[in-house]
């Protein structure tokens, strides 16, 4: 049995599957595990002001195109957002009320800032959960347009996409059709959330991981990510935490490779825990 989480509502709607949440709150929620007492609504406000500014310059029945194109100057030119090239691999990239403080992140939190402003202008932009890059698409008939708010909101067409992402890997690899589709709130706030569990479990920071790995186990539908809580609770000597997820991990892969190690690890924990009774 996972673990809920009281203070996010907005996570526990993307964990349920529930349509139209607001990943910027999500993102929010999330940050707050790292910022206690963090205030998100006003937060949320401060996107709110900045979207106000971009509707008081934009005319009634406005093309999106020129809409986005004064998101690109509220956001990039007069806030002076940036993507953050020289510390890419730094938590803060990854925690959205520090992006709102520093002007700086990643594509992803970019992208979740620039899609809150423009869904209050009355634009919809979709997710795209591309290798190596995230992106946003607009959807209004035709070819789809790519929006990259990580560089200033440049507009893409998909062979632009395709050159990007072969920069970025160095290879030019046949990049599936379905990854250019819109993707789930899920799979954003995983992404999201693998982000920041990469960056800590690189730094050794074992209880800051653990708290990523929670909702990382809850939101993302994959056994792995239960293997992973139930270890990094070992590790914090929080044995009965582990229990349920290594179990959970153990019925979902039966043949796995490692499963003689996690339930090696399954039996040391209901030890500790018997230990206790």
């Amino acid at each position: 049995m996972r673990k809920p989480f009281p203070t996010s509502p907005e996570f526990e709607r993307v964990v349920r599957g529930e349509p139209g949440t607001d990943l910027a709150r999500v993102a929010l929620e999330i940050a707050a595990d790292f910022h206690p007492g963090l205030d998100v609504d006003a937060q949320m406000a401060r996107i709110g002001a900045i979207a106000d500014r971009v509707r008081e310059r934009c005319r009634e029945g406005n093309a999106s195109i020129r809409t986005l194109g004064q998101i690109d100057w509220v956001l990039f030119v007069e806030e002076g957002f940036t993507g953050n090239v020289d510390n890419y691999y730094e938590a803060p990239n990854s925690l959205l009320n520090e992006v709102l403080d520093r002007k700086t992140g990643i594509p992803i939190t970019l992208s979740i800032l620039y899609r809150a402003v423009a869904a209050r202008v009355g634009v919809d932009l979709s997710p795209v959960n591309l290798p190596a890059h995230f992106l946003l698409r607009l959807d209004e008939g035709g070819p789809p347009t790519f929006v990259d708010p990580f560089h200033g909101g440049e507009r893409l067409d998909r062979a632009g996409c395709e050159r990007r992402i072969a920069g970025l890997i160095g290879r030019g690899d046949p990049i599936p059709d379905d990854r250019f589709e819109p993707c789930t709130d899920a799979a954003v706030v995983a992404r999201l959330l693998r982000n920041l569990k990469t960056i800590h479990l690189s730094e050794d920071d074992v209880p800051s991981a653990l708290l990523v790995q929670r909702r990382l186990a809850a939101v993302a539908d994959e056994p792995d990510e239960l293997r992973d809580l139930g270890m990094l609770c070992l590790k914090v000597d929080e044995a009965g935490e582990a229990i349920d997820p290594l179990v959970a991990y153990l019925k979902a892969r039966p043949a796995a490779d490692d499963v003689e190690t996690v339930r090696a690890l399954l039996s040391g924990a209901r030890s500790v825990v018997a230990r206790w009774n």
